[in-house]
């Protein structure tokens, strides 16, 4: 059928318009209707392969789970660092306690918490009975001493009196002696008796008997008069050690500081009378400061005194150094103080918490996964490794922990993928469809 139109540019000319006619085709009814079965029968095919996928996939697992549910992790082999996890309390190493060394009335001359320095008085003890009983022994040392001179002085004196008498007793046997000669020069010539010859002889044995005598009485006092001057010098050296003992108490009465620091608490009021050895205060050394720890019992034959450790502080982490464990277990915990390698750090203050971690051992080039719930979970036996949709259950051999890291002996293989959070929602079950 033809449609006539009017151009507008040229007015009165009439123009043919061609139709559609001559491209119509004659379809077949029987050809669409075994189209649409070939389509349809194709969509049903799709649908039964993924009907039958998904049911397989069904069968195959007993529980579902979301993937994003779960945090994973991978294998790695390398270095092991097996290390523990530690948070204690900043204390001095050094932090002295002041007592009273005798008893008395204190007078206070510091505060707490004011800076002292090492041989700074912090505190005097009046104490009138060792004072007086000082007094009374240096009076018995004056006099002691006085006796020793005096002794010293009588000795002197007897000394040169024997002296004396030794000398007179010499001179008597050189008269006998002259006597004697005397005497037999006169008998030779027939001028005295044999009587005054032997009277001669008589005199100078008895002058020269006496002068043996006289000799060893002053030697025997000589030795008397040496033996009571060492007398007398060891009680004089004997008070003096008692005087000396009793002025070093009397010194002990000022209370002075051991270190440089700061004081700690006060343990008693200024004038307060207090007995002997009684608490007065403490002075905290703060260049001298530790990290005191309570470490489970567990982890107690592990450690050992020089072992290497880290402390974090502000931010930075500062090397440290185990340098004690206590030998009794409290709480099922043992105290174990850390020292800090080099210098530590500025700005600490005691009982300030801090944490940080021990080095325990290194295992080089071994299986290891990042620590996590699942380790719990599985009681360090078992895993879900993750195999496409799937994570199934594997039995794995664990071997030292750390803070960080687990070690892996058996059961995976470097580059698995494993589930790290708590699989307790997975009910113990071998199989675990993971869904998108």
């Amino acid at each position: 059928m033809a449609v006539q139109s009017i151009n507008e540019g040229q007015a009165g000319t009439p123009t043919k318009m061609r139709d559609t006619a001559a491209q119509d085709r004659v379809v077949e009814r029987g050809k669409i209707s075994w189209i649409r079965w070939a389509v349809a029968i194709a969509a049903i095919i799709a649908i039964g392969i993924f009907i039958v996928s998904t049911a397989a996939t069904w069968l195959r697992t007993d529980l579902s789970m979301p993937r994003e549910r779960l945090r994973t992790a991978t294998v790695t082999r390398g270095l092991f660092v097996r290390d523990v996890a530690i948070q204690g309390q900043v204390v001095a190493a050094i932090k002295p306690t002041l007592f009273a060394s005798s008893a008395g009335r204190v007078k206070l001359l510091v505060s707490a918490g004011d800076s002292v320095s090492a041989g700074q008085p912090l505190a005097t003890i009046a104490s009138p009975a060792l004072e007086a009983e000082l007094n009374r022994a240096k009076s018995a040392l004056a006099e002691q001493q006085t006796q020793a001179e005096r002794e010293r002085i009588l000795g002197k004196q007897a000394d040169l009196a024997n002296r004396q008498a030794v000398d007179l007793a010499e001179v008597a046997v050189t008269a006998a002696a002259r006597e004697l000669r005397r005497a037999e020069a006169s008998w030779e010539y027939k001028v005295i008796a044999l009587q005054d010859l032997e009277q001669a002889r008589d005199e100078l044995a008895r002058a020269q008997l006496e002068s043996k005598h006289r000799k060893a009485d002053a030697a025997l006092y000589t030795e008397q008069r040496a033996f009571e001057a060492r007398t007398k010098a060891l009680s004089v050296e004997q008070q003096e050690l008692a005087v000396s003992e009793l002025q070093r108490q009397q010194d002990a009465l000022t209370v002075v500081s051991p270190v440089d620091g700061i004081v700690g608490n006060l343990n008693v009021e200024d004038g307060a009378a207090v007995a002997t050895d009684a608490a007065l205060m403490s002075v905290v050394d703060l260049t001298r400061l530790e990290l005191e720890v309570p470490l489970a019992q567990g982890y107690a034959d592990d450690i050992s005194v020089g072992m290497s450790a880290t402390i974090s502080y502000s931010g930075e982490t500062f090397g440290a150094v185990v340098s004690g464990i206590s030998p009794e277990v409290t709480n099922n915990t043992v105290t174990t103080r850390l020292r800090f390698a080099a210098e530590q750090p500025a700005g600490l203050r005691q009982n300030q918490r801090l944490t940080g971690r021990i080095e325990i051992e290194r295992i080089d080039d071994t299986l290891m996964l990042p620590r996590g719930p699942f380790y719990d979970s599985g009681a360090g036996r078992t895993v879900y490794r993750i195999e496409q949709q799937f994570a199934e259950r594997t039995a794995i051999v664990s071997g030292a922990v750390s803070a960080g890291f687990i070690q892996i002996l058996e059961g995976v293989e470097e580059g698995d993928t494993i589930v790290i959070s708590a699989t307790n929602a997975f009910e113990g079950q071998e199989q675990i469809l993971l869904t998108d």
